[in-house]
């Protein structure tokens, strides 16, 4: 690895140049390169995979001055989803930062696929100003430089899913790039928007505050600043609200996304091993709160922490530099609670780095090792995994994560070899920064202590469901059935618990998500979102819709009125539809434009509850009267109202600490209870016909709104 202080490479001549190395890595690239463009190619330009559509429908809906203050709620964003026709099954923000999908602005005014096939050719031709960037900083050939792209998997499904990884892995080597020849400013500020487009390159920082370069930290805090002002301009604050209180906090929990799954994720694997849940693990290898509680912080402060003792700042060879860069990504993916197989793509920067220097030394048997590791990292694991994996058999089917300890393990030890002098001079900051760590250890044993056990509360109310139901929302019981609207891989539908097990809504089949239904005094209505609006049907007569743009129809409790949202740019009013009303009579508003409304409960024209946001304000409960006097009724940051079919509670959701808790109102007397105090969310309740019993959504022991259906008692 012979580079100069200015980023540039003295000498063309690449080591280990033998002819016979020359040809194997070119028939290698060429193989790879033909592969590609015969089979990964191809499936990416003709389809529309997950992830693509998601920044894309995000920026589409900015930017045709949508309301997007629901955008991260998986049933608003795939009715949107639905009203486009965007050909993919399901979508969902969680955990997309508002920032990152501003990059699929420039693409809005394209349909799906073409805008697509317009990012894949720009992620392709990023590739060269990346390829020459590495080829600078290491003296890599770029042969070399694109046969590591050439074995890289993740690189592979970046472009079929149209993911922002390339994007990601550009802007932190042109940081790297840019701190070497002394532009720390522009360094800076390259690592903010890398950390604004995803959470964990924010770990970057710690090199600036390590190596004291104070003006890439000043460029870098201002340019996040800018970044989150932006996004707030185009988005609003509501949506940021959300963002910052309920979506990065799952994310750091490990929360994000079903957790209980075999990933490379040191949560995933200790959720599995040690953490129950119902549906999703009901026997885990060692039901332990303590020992999660313990292991994961401990753990993972272990696998970071050298990468931030062992920075230098007396040590500003490029040699350095680039080990210490490749240390703190690395560690950052290894100690990621998100760790997608895409996400490795970024493993080509340290791959680089690593090969370079041992190509210096030429120790090629550890270049060979390094490209196992490098590509096994990458696959991580090309045979099927069981339905069923028990205990510590899991660590076989997640050789992702023992492998990136490894290779991790050894950027450790050429980083404590090239800086063992400086160590012995002694850095009296390392210590300072290891009495941080053992605080934040500390804070993060305590705090998942707390969050787990207390999330556990909710299991006592828990109703069985399916395994393969992600979402469970909106539960109602009608003639000793539980329906529900549940969420799986091929989409939204009514579902019914019954006596005999689980009987789907016979139209649940069709392409058409059904999001939300009413029921009761013999009648059944479904929202079925399709493009280009929701209707309501009866699932009898599917095909003549009893209300066109409609959603979340509900039910009077004479069952004469049906009471619906309807939208205009993502801002939705309360309406109401009589049954008996002639054809062409209009629908009558009972809100006003000026509020968006989210949900409501519907028992007469002149007995109705609704939450609502007005402008930027967070929602809260609004009642009614005869006099349709909607007003709120001072119940702070809240949502999911839902009146007893007797008229005298209210059931609702509040906002407290992050996460939605159950509470209930005497409609009498205005006298508030509270039913939930668990650091999880409970929402969407909804009344049996005793007026003492609600069944709602939780998601305690899952992630984020990938609800289950509990049932209690709140009235003696």
């Amino acid at each position: 690895m012979r580079i100069d202080g200015s980023g540039t490479t003295p000498s063309p001549s690449d080591p280990g140049q033998s002819p016979l190395l020359r040809w194997a890595e070119r028939l290698a690239l060429a193989a790879l390169v033909l592969y590609f463009l015969l089979h990964p190619l191809p499936r990416a330009w003709k389809s529309l995979i997950t992830d693509f559509p998601n920044y894309y429908l995000a920026a589409t809906l900015a930017h045709q001055g949508f309301d997007t203050s629901r955008m991260y709620e998986w049933e608003w964003i795939e009715r949107e989803k639905d009203h486009r026709d965007i050909p993919v099954r399901v979508i969902g923000l969680v955990p997309l930062t508002p920032f990152s999908t501003l990059f699929a602005w420039p693409l809005t005014g394209l349909d799906s696929l073409t805008a697509k096939r317009v990012w894949i050719l720009a992620m392709l031709a990023l590739l060269f100003p990346l390829c020459w960037m590495l080829r600078r900083m290491t003296s890599l050939s770029y042969q070399r430089i694109a046969l590591l792209f050439a074995l890289s998997v993740p690189f592979y499904r970046n472009i079929e899913y149209g993911q922002f990884y390339v994007v990601l892995l550009l802007m932190i080597v042109a940081a790297c790039w840019s701190y070497l020849r002394g532009w720390h400013t522009l360094s800076g500020a390259l690592i903010a928007v890398a950390a604004a487009s995803k959470i964990f390159p924010v770990l970057l920082f710690v090199f600036f505050i390590r190596r004291r370069a104070w003006r890439a930290l000043a460029a870098g805090a201002l340019t996040g600043a800018a970044t989150i002002a932006l996004t707030v301009v185009v988005y609003g604050w509501n949506v940021h609200r959300t963002y910052f209180r309920e979506v990065l906090p799952a994310a750091l929990h490990g929360e994000a996304m079903p957790p209980y799954v075999t990933s490379a994720s040191i949560s995933g694997i200790l959720h599995f091993l040690f953490l129950s849940e119902p549906a999703w693990n009901p026997r885990p290898w060692h039901n332990s709160v303590a020992a999660f509680s313990i292991l994961f912080p401990i753990v993972s402060m272990i696998l970071l922490a050298p990468a931030i003792l062992f920075i230098r700042r007396n040590d500003n060879s490029p040699h350095r530099i680039l080990l210490e860069w490749s240390a703190l990504l690395t560690a950052a993916l290894t100690v990621s609670t998100f760790p997608a197989s895409y996400n490795f793509v970024l493993m080509a920067f340290p791959a680089c780095v690593l090969s370079a220097l041992l190509l210096e030394r030429k120790q090629y048997a550890w270049l060979a090792t390094l490209l196992i590791v490098y590509v096994g990292i990458g696959i991580g694991w090309p045979f099927p995994t069981p339905a069923q994996i028990g205990g510590l058999a899991i660590f076989i089917y997640t050789p992702r994560l023992p492998l990136l300890v490894a290779l991790l393990a050894a950027i450790y030890a050429m980083l404590r070899a090239k800086g063992a002098a400086a160590a012995r001079s002694g850095d009296w900051t390392s210590f300072a920064w290891a009495a941080v760590m053992i605080v934040i250890v500390a804070a993060g044993i305590h705090s998942a202590w707390v969050r787990e056990n207390g999330v556990r509360k909710e299991f006592a109310y828990r109703l069985p469901i399916d395994q393969k139901d992600f979402l469970n929302s909106h539960p109602q019981l009608e003639a000793n059935e539980l329906r529900r609207i549940s969420f799986r891989f091929d989409g939204y539908h009514l579902v019914t618990t019954n006596a005999i097990g689980y009987a789907e809504d016979p139209q649940a089949g069709s392409s058409a998500d059904d999001l939300t239904y009413a029921g009761g005094r013999g009648r059944l209505l479904v929202e079925r979102a399709m493009t280009p609006e929701s209707v309501v049907v009866d699932p009898a007569n599917p095909t003549q819709p009893v209300v066109r743009n409609a959603q979340s129809p509900m039910l009077s409790a004479d069952g004469d009125t049906l009471a619906y949202l309807r939208g205009d740019h993502g801002r939705m009013r309360l309406m109401t539809h009589e049954f008996s009303d002639r054809a062409g009579q209009k629908d009558r508003p009972l809100t006003s434009p000026a509020l968006n409304v989210y949900e409501a409960s519907f028992l007469s024209n002149s007995k109705y509850a609704f939450a609502a946001s007005d402008g930027s304000r967070p929602p809260q409960v609004f009642l009614t009267d005869a006099t349709h006097n909607n007003a709120p009724i001072g119940l702070g940051i809240s949502r999911y109202p839902a009146l007893s079919p007797d008229g005298v509670w209210l059931a609702f959701s509040h906002m407290e600490g992050g996460v939605w808790n159950l509470w209930i109102r005497n409609q009498r007397t205005g006298a508030l209870q509270r039913i939930g105090d668990v650091p999880c969310n409970e929402i969407q309740p909804s009344w049996l016909k005793d007026s003492k019993t609600v069944l709602y959504s939780t998601d305690c022991g899952r992630n984020l709104w990938f609800t289950a259906i509990a049932e209690r008692q709140v009235i003696p």
